[in-house]
């Protein structure tokens, strides 16, 4: 008899376990994302933080401050997509911001979709173009549709994809008027945000040091000057998001939906992304504003306070598990290369087109076999070549051996280098490049080097030396524990499925090239 409750109380154990397990479920999943937050600034500025922001985060939650994206030309929406499907742009189709579309023959956004309408703007965003699954997604899934999700950010890319393909809510500030949009993709815009948009058009921002200039000295100023800016002219909105103030903005908006009473009430989990900004005003070099970089660290860190605090008054930071991740990487956009003598040039991508044309004219006949450029990558005339019956493989060949001759390329890559088992440094180009939005060619420039466009604005200054930042899980039982090693990026939608007790994103891997 004793032997027969023991195997029933055996059969019984793995119910009660998941039980249990249910019980723990967080009810809140808090997901921050801070646009090009560094490991080194983090730590570097704890002296103007309190206590109850970056400072808790980082002693009682996981922290991975070695974190990396396992591809080149890192930027917001390729970096958020990433976080959020766990796998890279080869495979989520996020390859950045913008690229070319062959079939209009003009630059296009991540999230553009012209199916649906603008709410508050006019622009139609949806995530349509995000091939792979969301860890948000998979918390829709898992619930049957009951988990609710709300994506916040200051930009549509990063609103749009971090919410992924089932969010309730996503919502952005437009780059004209101000006001917080979204698109018809999501339904009918909420009451809430509405009434928010009332609340800050009637505002007159400013931005001035939060503390005595005194105290922002981790740039070793001797004699630190105050700034101060307010916001106005035909950019004041996108100046205004590359400050302090659109942190606030966005943790107003978070806390008013909050109040809706949406999330939290139940057993089932819910999603709040949040998306944040940590680098300098109008992409300036760091040098440049060091009184500003430290400032938004500063404030940014009383924001999540506030948020913190907000979170657990309506759901109990029990309930909650907080993920804090960055984009990880930097607008480097200084042009005192030659000041210095460094090893620096620009190379002007129209004249690289001209002289591509004119090398293959030679070759194989007059025509224009370049039909777009785009950054650094080259988009052949796909439809001439063939109706010249040219072998491809031949003509990206010889335009590899060409454009490697130039000054400031220091290699050249195109598809047909992506095939079978590859190097390192080979896998490392293919995880940024997919084949339905990347160039034919692209070229690597020398470290210091620039490309111009069409419109001759000066891009990213290549900067290949990864820029570490962290990733920080807090919450739903975790230790405090700081893992040294590199972790990519991919980890966190691993580790979020795995504490929110739902399936990974449906490519999810933790391959580390």
């Amino acid at each position: 008899m004793r032997i027969k409750s023991f195997l029933i109380a055996l059969l019984c154990l793995p119910a009660l376990v998941w039980a249990q397990e249910r019980i723990n479920s967080p009810k809140l999943y808090l997901n921050i994302v801070v646009d090009q937050l560094r490991t080194d600034f983090l730590y570097e500025f704890s002296g103007l933080y309190g206590e109850g922001g970056f400072k808790r985060l980082l002693a009682e939650g996981r922290v991975y401050p070695n974190s990396y994206y396992a591809f080149e030309n890192v930027d917001r929406a390729s970096a958020v997509a990433t976080l959020a499907t766990g796998t890279n742009p080869y495979v989520n189709g996020i390859v950045g911001e913008r690229w070319f579309d062959r079939s209009t023959l003009r630059a296009v956004s991540s999230v553009e979709d012209k199916k649906y309408k603008g709410l508050y703007s006019i622009s139609p965003y949806a995530p349509t173009r995000l091939k792979a699954i969301t860890i948000t997604d998979e918390m829709k899934r898992a619930s049957r549709g009951k988990a609710f999700v709300c994506s916040i950010a200051p930009d549509e890319d990063a609103a749009v994809i971090a919410g992924g393909h089932a969010a309730d809510v996503a919502l952005w500030k437009n780059n004209s008027a101000g006001f917080w949009s979204s698109s018809s993709y999501y339904g009918v815009f909420p009451e809430w945000a509405a009434a928010m948009n009332k609340v800050v058009q009637g505002r007159s921002a400013k931005w001035k040091p939060l503390y005595d200039v005194e105290r922002y000295n981790n740039f070793g100023d001797d004699a630190p000057k105050a700034f101060g800016y307010a916001f106005d002219g035909k950019n004041k909105v996108k100046q205004y998001k590359t400050t302090a103030c659109i942190n606030d903005e966005v943790a107003e908006m978070a806390m008013a939906f909050l109040k809706e009473g949406v999330v939290g009430g139940d057993d089932i989990a819910d999603c709040l992304s949040l998306t944040f900004y940590a680098g300098n005003i109008d992409g300036n070099p760091m040098e440049h504003r060091p009184m500003e970089v430290q400032d938004i660290y500063a404030r940014l860190d009383g924001t999540l306070s506030a948020l913190f605090a907000q979170v657990d008054s309506i759901v109990g930071m029990e309930n909650v598990v907080v993920s804090l991740s960055s984009t990880g990487y930097v607008m480097v956009s200084s042009d005192d290369g030659a000041e210095y003598r460094l090893p620096s040039g620009t190379i002007f991508m129209e004249r690289v087109q001209a002289l591509l044309n004119v090398y293959l004219g030679a070759i194989f006949g007059k025509g224009e076999y370049i039909e777009g450029v785009f950054g650094s990558q080259l988009y052949f005339d796909n439809a001439l070549i063939e109706n010249m019956k040219i072998d491809k493989i031949d003509l990206v060949s010889r335009s590899i051996e060409f454009l490697k001759s130039l000054d400031g390329v220091e290699d050249v890559f195109s598809i047909y280098h992506l095939g079978g088992t590859l190097s390192p440094e080979l896998q490392y180009v293919k995880n940024g490049y997919n084949q339905a939005c990347s160039g034919d060619v692209w070229l690597r420039l020398m470290p210091g080097w620039k490309v111009a466009g069409s419109s001759l604005t000066l891009t990213n200054e290549v900067y290949r030396t990864p820029v570490m930042f962290p990733i920080i899980i807090h919450g739903a039982g975790i230790e405090h524990d700081v893992v040294e090693g590199m972790t990519p990026a991919n980890i966190l939608a691993a580790e979020m499925a795995r504490l929110l007790h739902i399936r990974r994103p449906n490519d999810n891997c933790l391959r580390i090239f």
